[in-house]
């Protein structure tokens, strides 16, 4: 590189002496990747200004996680945690939960819970420069029942009149997507993730208003139950579905909604084994079914994203090439497991190009030890990680653990 300099966002930068997995569904292979002034170019394109050689080293798109809560600890009781916190310490622990993110390779993410204003005003310093993290993509206040599963983060709604005005304050706060909260949630004791929330009605008017304000939604809901209601009402995305019917699955096919399965979270709380032995085998049952519910959304060509759930007990921020290796193990082939994390993802959220290293592509990127089709375990060791065409984790300061 010359004179040892990072480069100015308007000259050219290229990575040589690498191979490219350029999120497209084919393997690593020889190339080299031209980046401009944040974006990834045709290779010749322009004058090469800046050069890096990567030593055989393999780049790959960056990652993205489309269900996150930066508000979150990630602690036993993390609304607990919330509960107590005051608002200067959840915008620190946001920040940090943000930096960590980036540090282990995801360049993008969707937060689905936090209040409003911290989201926002994190959302604005991460792409102004003034604090390190992936692109945020924030729903604000998800939209909960009174006293209802993540009603902490200040977004309890009762009645048509209240989800309307309740829509008006994220249209104007500039959410990028709504999230509403069909059924209970397993860490909300007060609530059961077996039980619809809204009836019909306020969920068809919540999904209805939303789009009004040219909004999507996203919408966790556990029981089939609150997934069959969701896919009435019309949503985006459905987190969790863990109860998820074979019915209710085709119906998501044919309707062109999403699953975001979070099955690492469940995993790792299954492995560390915390919580009382009561609490589980409901745990374990859960994480069944949803391994069921992948393995029939696969075989019924529903659209499959990865998420973490990061924030909540044991998901700690950055994970989500382990959700891709979970999505692996219920038999989604690696390439479509890393295009969950990558180019689907970035479909589903609006993000173009996002998640590939195709021409016009944002620079966001990993440097990996190996081909991640290979081993997908490559992809949670990232040696090096660029966000808008700058390193966050440099190579020249990556070893062989990083990070």
């Amino acid at each position: 590189m010359r004179g040892g300099l990072p480069p100015k966002q308007s000259e050219a930068l290229v990575l040589r002496e690498c191979r490219v997995c350029d999120g497209l569904g084919g393997p690593a292979a020889e190339g080299e990747v031209w980046i401009v002034s944040g974006f990834v170019v045709e290779p010749g394109s322009v004058p090469s200004s800046c050069e890096q050689a990567l030593g055989g080293r393999v780049v790959a798109p960056g990652l993205i996680d489309v269900h996150v809560h930066l508000c979150m600890d990630a602690g036993l009781d993390p609304l607990g945690s919330l509960r107590a916190a005051g608002r200067g310490r959840l915008a620190r622990l946001m920040r940090a939960n943000a930096a960590m993110m980036l540090r282990r390779g995801v360049t993008l993410c969707r937060d689905l819970g936090a209040p409003t204003d911290l989201a926002m005003r994190l959302r604005g310093a991460i792409a102004s420069g003034r604090a390190a993290g992936p692109r945020v993509l924030a729903s604000g206040a998800p939209l909960t029942t009174p006293r209802g599963h993540l009603y902490e983060m200040g977004g309890e709604v009762d009645g048509a009149d209240a989800i309307r005005a309740a829509l008006g304050r994220l249209r104007r706060a500039r959410v990028d997507v709504v999230k509403a909260v069909a059924t209970g949630g397993g860490s909300s004791p007060q609530t059961d993730p077996r039980s619809c929330q809204f009836s019909d009605e306020d969920l068809c008017l919540l999904v209805r208003e939303a789009r009004c304000h040219g909004l999507t939604v996203a919408c966790h809901a556990h029981s089939d139950e609150g997934v069959r209601q969701a896919i009435g009402a019309g949503v985006s995305t459905i987190e969790h579905g863990s109860y998820a019917s074979e019915a209710s699955l085709r119906a998501m096919a044919k309707q062109g909604i999403s699953l975001v399965p979070t099955l690492w979270p469940a995993l790792i709380v299954v492995d560390e084994s915390p919580f009382p032995h009561k609490r589980m085998g409901e745990i374990r049952a859960r994480l069944e079914s949803r391994r069921e519910a992948v393995r029939l959304a696969l075989r019924h060509g529903v659209r499959l994203l990865a998420g973490t759930d990061a924030g909540t007990s044991l998901a700690h921020p950055g994970r989500v090439a382990a959700e891709v290796v979970a999505l692996a193990e219920c038999g989604v082939p690696p390439a479509l497991a890393l295009a969950a994390a990558g180019r689907e993802a970035a479909a589903v959220l609006g993000v173009p190009r996002a998640g590939t290293l195709a021409p016009g592509a944002p620079a966001d990127l990993i440097v990996l030890g190996g081909d991640p089709l290979s081993d997908l375990g490559y992809l949670e060791r990232p040696l090096a990680v660029m966000r808008g065409g700058r390193w966050a984790v440099s190579p020249r300061n990556a070893g062989p653990g990083s990070p």
